[in-house]
């Protein structure tokens, strides 16, 4: 399919310069550098028609950047010392993404750092001598999933960790981050996530985490942090994912939502931005991108019917705008640098752009009355092959992944099939 490139598609700012406009233009500026360079001979005068044949993922320079990362980081990542299990997680995730292999040593020195941040009272810390954090729970729990094997899911406390996570419960249904830490909806995610795959979830760990999520949303139609705060592409996935897990996105103002995460599409660039009037980045191909699969499971729409947003336009970004051919992986965009964050999430908007995943709404599973139903429930988002969309080489393709998990779906399986082997810790939802 053919698309047509033309400078019509940039921002207008109606003759009224801001600083925030001006930093508009100047990104369009170096991106439009980019993809003119793509553009057919002999077609500018119609706009240019963009040649997709020449875009390529450059998939091995990337894996080099990211074992790079792992064999050891310079004094200046001293920022990320309570980040230290998503380092694990954004490794792993992008190697197993690109469907490189995580090889035994690269397995068991993964393990064993993940290992040291579990804390004796139940989660696991951002490092060694930390707090208990849910984003260090969630990332050390997602970075075994991919890890895998019987001694890696043996190894979490569910016990501790139930009774933990009970702790930071709230009684508005939200949750603390951390002891005396923040409430907001990030937590609710991690929280849900972790529950969900570990075979801990109950009635009273998820009592009032629907309404709160609902608090969240703005008049925009995004969700924010908490209630009463701008709407946000990363906190519209973590709201939108806890929703689907505990089967009620119905609580939403879907179409109200929708129209919000479609403004989120940047005409130019392709791809996303995370708040209203902000400039593009490569992170929120997922953080957005990977709400509007679930909001198509939310919909009851079909492949038939497409996703709500133009998926080669996102991948014209990721490939074309987000990968460092200096150093290999993948930024925020045109002159910024590559890190393990962006790499990562600029990955899975990738593959949630070419693959569609999702969920027949004529086969869908609602019964709530069971623990079952919630493993049941996330294993029933499948591959619709037919419906996959890559740009570009087929060599660009990569694995697909669950949309509310953000890893691909075999590693998630084996996960799901071995606690759910376990019995529940308590009477289920």
């Amino acid at each position: 399919m053919s698309y047509l490139f033309s400078y019509d598609y940039r921002y207008d700012d109606n003759a009224y310069d801001t600083e925030t406009s001006n930093k508009q233009v100047d990104v369009e500026d170096s991106i439009g550098q980019i993809y003119v360079k793509y553009v057919e001979p002999g077609t500018a005068q119609y706009g240019g028609i963009f040649d997709d044949t020449m875009l390529r993922l450059h998939r091995t320079k990337h894996e080099q950047f990211v074992r790079d990362a792992m064999h050891g980081l310079s004094s200046g990542f001293a920022v990320l010392d309570a980040s230290q299990p998503w380092l694990s997680f954004w490794s792993l995730n992008s190697l197993d993404i690109m469907g490189r292999t995580i090889d035994s040593t690269t397995r068991t020195q993964a393990l064993q750092t993940v290992q040291r941040f579990q804390d004796q009272r139940g989660g696991f810390c951002g490092g060694q001598g930390q707090l208990p954090h849910l984003a260090g729970t969630y990332a050390s729990v997602m970075a075994l999933v991919l890890v895998g094997g019987d001694d890696a899911f043996a190894s979490i406390n569910r016990e501790r960790m139930y009774e933990w996570l009970m702790t930071m419960k709230r009684e508005d249904g939200a949750f603390a981050v951390h002891e005396g830490g923040e409430v907001d909806v990030r937590g609710v995610y991690c929280v849900l996530v972790v529950a969900s795959l570990l075979n801990i979830m109950t009635a009273e760990l998820v009592s009032g985490v629907a309404e709160f999520v609902a608090r969240c949303q703005t008049c925009e139609g995004g969700l924010g942090p908490y209630p009463g705060v701008e709407a946000h592409g990363g906190y519209t996935l973590c709201g939108l994912a806890a929703l689907e897990i505990i089967g009620s996105t119905h609580v939403l103002d879907l179409k109200r939502l929708a129209r919000w995460m479609s403004a989120r599409q940047m005409a130019f660039e392709g791809g996303f931005s995370g708040r209203t009037n902000k400039l593009v980045d490569g992170c929120y191909s997922y953080w957005v991108g990977g709400a509007f699969s679930i909001l198509q499971r939310a919909l009851s729409r079909t492949p038939q019917d497409d996703m709500l947003y133009e998926r080669r336009a996102l991948q014209r970004y990721v490939l074309a705008c987000c990968q460092d051919m200096r150093i290999g992986g993948l930024r925020d965009k045109p002159g910024k640098s590559a890190d393990l964050y962006h790499t990562m999430y600029g990955l899975l908007g990738l593959s949630l752009a070419q693959h569609y995943v999702g969920v027949d709404p004529q086969t869908r599973i609602t019964d709530m009355t069971s623990v079952y139903s919630v493993p049941a429930r996330m294993m029933q988002w499948d591959v619709v092959t037919s419906a996959a969309d890559v740009v570009g080489v087929s060599s660009n393709v990569v694995k697909p992944v669950h949309p509310v998990y953000g890893v691909s779906l075999v590693p998630l399986a084996k996960c799901i099939k071995y606690f759910y082997a376990l019995p529940p810790l308590a009477p289920s939802l």
